[in-house]
């Protein structure tokens, strides 16, 4: 079968496809027509439009079936005539049961239709609305007899004493406010059921001018929610006190129940709806019978194309044969023809193609083993891609053959500095790789098949741990000769940070539970000693226990300031994290040491406007404190200057940039390595928990921090990624 065959084959399927979609999409749409009159007004134009797209594409393919058939018995070629007689006999057989089921299909739909429409249904809707209206009746009426009846007790307590007794109303009635207004329409008193509502609501003017002339209004309205009705009633009424002459009005406004709005809603729609349906009935019946027909329709165009595609399928194997047969006579022996049917023509066609494969077995045999050989190359090359560690295949000759992109992002290269090099030039490169060389030329010497071994490696005062593995592997197919090596490594740095940060909290955590234990009962029984001994004593010894009294008491609160360290470091508190920006936190940290006096000279260069950050603000100000804290307890003069600047990274996108520099000394170069571990001080009496807080609520953000020393002091450098909306 050539390619155009092979399109035409595949196109016809797909076509064949596409109708028989086209004709069960339509039958489920007719199925849910039949639902109910709003379901077939929805998805009417849909069924219609499917209906006819389907017509139409059938009646075009069979045309051009009938013109392939006229050109075919007018070439007299082999196997027309049974293929007109199947058509033939298809046709005959598919009519008369499609007309049956149309005919009986069309009395059941009309039939099923009118029983959308009974005269109950119809009653029910409209008493369903008459029960509504006279719910909104009474409920109008309640409400304007509780106005009056509270209209009526205003009336019997004089005018200063009414707004008092308004709130005490309001709770015995139903009313969502009670509103007292002056003659003159000015609103003296408001109660609300919501103590949170503060607005005013006065009545409209025409409320005023019926209750003016001794009429009682009552109106429906919608409420302040939009979806809800409310009750709105206004009365007059005069002091019977007598006291003054003037008269004064009461407004109620009555809550509806919005469920009650939802409902008389629905059931207005639905009669709406009902009444429609009901005037479209004869249009409805029409509708389905046109579909049914199309549908019907577009069933028999498919039985009759299947006709032609059957006959077709009976004779295509017998031309299939001679053209294959043709192919292998000049010596393509790749030539297959497909088994259409298990009968006998479906045995010699199989019989051929086991000829012919047999012929070809060993070029294919061939052509597939080669094929298998490059699919396994780039199977293994897309492993190596995608491998988190590094991989070095390095020859005998001490030169690097392969490399993964892995590799050079753990090793700070580029490929082009990797792969065909000598491996000393990676210290050329990069000479904190020097300990990696050294070991790679050591192992190329021994003997040994398989290694293992941790290494260190130093960088700008930066600790990398890389865990390396290596195998021996032969230069050639011999393996007799010394071989290669293959070797993977791993940048464990952050596993083994992860481990000692875990380990170091947990050691806070049950040093802060052990410790603070004994301490309140330490700390209250020196001051029991010193309140019952120290006035019962000589002189001499009554300043002895004074002073050991003394520093046991404040070595206890020593202890506990420590305690507390422990245990901020150790706990981890469920962060409350809103957006906001930094720069009021920034200056409020600020303003605790202008305010203390602290002698502490601030730079603030805060960027502007600022960008959103979604923080924890108290475990932030936290943060801030113990940054100034640590500047200000490593000064070693009176003359503290600390600069605190925000930026966006140029680098990166959406992070904040907060650097924080001092004046100081800088930090030592002997716990540079370890500076965010707990306990890492040089400061006299310091825990050694600052730092590691701060580096604790940093990654509690989803940020990063590090520590290094310029020309003026110490620099610390958080990096914050920015709030998206």
């Amino acid at each position: 079968m050539n390619k155009l065959s092979k399109y035409r084959t595949i196109y016809k399927n797909i076509l064949i496809l596409l109708l028989i979609g086209i004709l069960l999409f339509s039958l489920y749409l007719l199925g849910e027509a039949v639902k109910g009159a709003e379901q077939f007004n929805r998805i009417y134009l849909w069924l219609f439009g499917a209906s006819i797209l389907a017509v139409v594409i059938l009646s075009i393919i069979i045309i051009q079936r009938l013109v392939w058939l006229f050109i075919k018995r007018k070439n007299k070629e082999p196997g027309i005539k049974l293929t007109s007689r199947m058509v033939s006999t298809f046709i005959f057989l598919s009519l008369p049961p499609v007309l049956i089921v149309y005919i009986f299909s069309t009395q059941f739909l009309n039939s099923y239709i009118d029983s959308w429409f009974d005269t109950k249904t119809d009653k029910a809707l409209n008493d369903s609305l008459k029960l509504g209206q006279i719910f909104l009746e009474v409920q109008t009426k309640q409400a304007l007899a509780q106005t009056k009846n509270i209209a009526q007790k205003l009336g019997e307590i004089d005018e200063p004493r009414q707004a008092i007794y308004l709130d005490k109303y309001l709770e015995e009635s139903t009313a969502y406010s009670l509103t007292l207004i002056s003659a003159s329409e000015k609103i003296i008193y408001q109660a609300n059921s919501d103590i949170f509502d503060l607005s005013s609501d006065s009545p409209p003017l025409s409320a005023i001018r019926d209750a003016r002339s001794g009429l009682n209004f009552t109106r429906i309205e919608p409420g302040k929610s939009g979806n809800q009705l409310q009750i709105r009633t206004l009365v007059r009424f005069d002091n019977e006190l007598k006291i003054t002459s003037s008269y004064r009005f009461l407004q109620g406004i009555f809550t509806i129940n919005p469920e009650y709005n939802a409902l008389a809603n629905s059931i207005e729609v639905a009669l709406m709806d009902y009444n429609q349906q009901k005037y479209q009935r004869e249009q409805l019946k029409k509708s389905f019978s046109i579909i049914l027909g199309l549908v019907l329709l577009l069933s028999t165009l498919l039985a009759l194309i299947r006709a032609f595609s059957s006959a077709r399928n009976l004779v295509a194997p017998i031309s299939l044969l001679s053209k294959a047969t043709a192919s292998i006579a000049i010596g393509d022996y790749s030539q297959k023809v497909p088994v259409s049917s298990k009968d006998e023509i479906g045995f010699l066609v199989k019989s051929f193609n086991t000829m012919s494969s047999q012929i070809a077995a060993s070029s294919a045999l061939a052509h597939r083993a080669q094929t298998d050989a490059l699919s396994q190359k780039w199977y293994l090359q897309n492993v190596l891609l995608h491998l988190s560690s590094g991989v070095l295949s390095i020859n005998s000759e001490q030169r690097i053959l392969m490399a993964n992109s892995a590799a050079g992002k753990i090793l700070g290269l580029q490929d082009k500095d990797i792969l065909n090099q000598n491996i000393e030039f990676l210290a050329i490169k990069n000479s904190s790789l020097l300990p990696l060389v050294e070991l790679l030329l050591t192992k190329l010497e021994d003997h040994n098949e398989e290694w293992h071994q941790e290494i260190l490696l130093i960088d700008n005062n930066t600790r990398r741990i890389l865990v390396v593995r290596g195998s021996r592997i032969p230069d050639n197919e011999t393996e007799e000769s010394e071989g290669g090596l293959v070797v993977v490594f791993d940048d464990e740095t952050i596993i083994n940070q992860a481990q000692r940060d875990a380990a170091w909290s947990e050691v806070a955590r049950r040093l802060a539970h052990e410790v603070k234990n004994p301490l309140t009962p330490i700390q209250l029984s020196a001051e029991r000693l010193q309140l019952r001994f120290l006035n019962k004593l000589p002189p001499e010894d009554k300043d002895v226990l004074d002073r050991a009294t003394q520093t046991i008491i404040s070595q206890v609160e020593n202890l506990k300031t420590l305690v507390n360290a422990f245990s901020d470091y150790a706990k981890a508190p469920e962060l409350k994290r809103e957006a906001g920006g930094l720069n009021q936190l920034i200056k409020n940290s600020v303003d605790l040491y202008f305010v203390s006096n602290a002698g502490i000279d601030f730079t603030l260069d805060l960027i502007e406007p600022e960008p959103i950050m979604f923080i924890d603000k108290v475990r932030f100000s936290q943060l801030l404190t113990n940054l100034i804290k640590n500047s200000q307890e490593s000064a070693t003069s009176n003359n503290i200057k600390i600069t605190i600047k925000t930026s966006i990274s140029k680098s990166i996108d959406n992070v904040l940039i907060l650097r924080l520099s001092d004046n100081g000394p800088g930090f030592s170069e002997k716990i540079m390595e370890h500076l965010f571990e707990p306990y890492e001080t040089t400061k006299t009496g310091g825990s050694g928990l600052g730092l590691a807080i701060v580096k604790k609520i940093v990654e509690e953000h989803g940020g990063n921090i590090k520590a290094y020393n310029d020309e003026t002091g110490a620099v610390i450098e958080i990096s914050l990624p920015i709030y998206k909306r």
